[in-house]
């Protein structure tokens, strides 16, 4: 006689069946307080951009506080916090919700503005070039050794240069020995 096949695939013994209720139990608790942190980041976002009226330090404040403690009880992932205040905090930077001021005496960065600190930061690492060049610096004996073995080369390299150059060049010219006629074809 063929046996059916069983319709429950759950848990079975006690143990598990209690382990079963406390996991429904935890998730409704840990879908509350992970609700709560997502209202709250938004809540301090919109605070923070305007959108909302609030105090934007203390919404913050509660943001962070609520992500750190669902992440130490192990509700999200202490990196999944992390990232969230991290996005949290940008957004609030660039809306400036913490500068009373925001906007006096700041210029916003533009394409000119990115422009004229690349042409900075590629002068000042001219200079600094310049500045490690120069004799008056003392070098690490690493560096003497780089460049002893760095002209070592170049001059080893040049003398091989002007070897090939010479033997590749023909010193005198051979005499030309006239051509002789051609053997005239008496068929013709």
């Amino acid at each position: 006689m063929a046996r059916k096949a069983r319709t429950w695939k759950g848990a079975r013994t006690p143990s598990a069946l209690k382990r079963a209720r406390q996991s429904q139990r935890r998730r409704v608790v840990n879908k509350r307080t992970r609700s709560e942190a997502k209202t709250l980041v938004q809540h301090a976002a919109g605070v923070a951009t305007g959108r909302t009226e609030g105090d934007a330090t203390t919404a913050v404040a509660a943001a962070i506080s609520a992500l750190d403690k669902a992440a130490e009880k192990g509700i999200i992932h202490p990196n999944n916090a992390a990232r969230r205040k991290s996005r949290l905090m940008a957004k609030v930077n660039a809306a400036h919700a913490f500068d009373e001021t925001a906007g006096a005496g700041r210029r916003r960065k533009t394409a000119a503005g990115k422009t004229e600190q690349r042409k900075k930061v590629a002068a000042a690492k001219a200079s600094k070039a310049a500045a490690a060049r120069s004799a008056d610096r003392p070098r690490t004996a690493a560096g003497k050794a780089r460049v002893a073995v760095t002209r070592a080369t170049r001059e080893t390299s040049a003398a091989q240069r002007r070897s090939t150059k010479a033997a590749a060049k023909p010193t005198e010219k051979p005499a030309e020995t006239p051509a002789e006629p051609a053997p005239e074809n008496p068929e013709s």
